[in-house]
């Protein structure tokens, strides 16, 4: 029962998530959601109150799953030498202009349109970016652990550096796209602050 339970509460989520992105936030009703979901209002109020309570949860889901594809299975240890840790970024720096390809209306919902929600929105939204920034710390800090960074970077004032690079990225590609020359260009530009510009 538990597990139907679950199953069910994530069939909600996906579809709220895809009546946001798709039509926008305030443009949906638990109509839409639950005829998405092939769901009762019922069996929608078993688990959420209104919209704006389920929102919460299409958010976090949503960070974890751009988080997800574009780190991927890439571990901060796993780079062993500069070059390395030049490919990681490399790579997803690849996977983020992909994930857009993919999922344009997503990224828009998640980044653009959610914080305008509310406060409480955006608020929450903050936190879950944070997770981000830590992630980019983390790489670096494999690259000042083993040698390869300077030991005095900061590793964490360098990581939001890196995030807030990562978001004009995937902005740019949301806002109407590069020319493979023209993502080319900004991931060598990104992976080259990555390496020099913050060491």
């Amino acid at each position: 029962m538990r597990n139907r339970t679950a199953e069910r509460r994530v069939q909600l989520v996906r579809a709220a998530h895809h009546v946001f992105s798709s039509q926008g936030y305030r443009n949906t009703g638990v109509s839409d959601i639950v005829k998405e979901a092939g769901v009762s209002h019922g069996t929608f109020y078993n688990y959420f109150d209104n919209k704006r309570h389920i929102l919460d949860d299409v958010l976090d889901t949503g960070v974890d799953f751009i988080l997800n594809a574009v780190v991927g299975t890439d571990e901060p240890d796993d780079a062993s030498t500069a070059d390395e840790l030049a490919a990681q970024f490399r790579t997803i720096l690849t996977r983020v202009f992909d994930l857009v390809d993919r999922e344009p209306e997503l990224v828009q919902f998640i980044l653009l349109d959610a914080p305008a929600i509310d406060d409480a929105s955006l608020q929450r939204l903050l936190r879950l970016v944070r997770t981000f920034g830590a992630t980019a710390s983390a790489f670096l800090a494999n690259g000042v652990r083993r040698g390869f960074l300077k030991s005095d970077l900061d590793t964490e004032i360098a990581g939001e550096g890196l995030l807030s690079l990562i978001i004009s990225a995937i902005l740019t590609g949301v806002r109407g796209g590069l020319t493979p020359a023209e993502r080319e260009r900004v991931i060598e530009a990104f992976v080259s602050f990555a390496m020099h510009g913050v060491n």
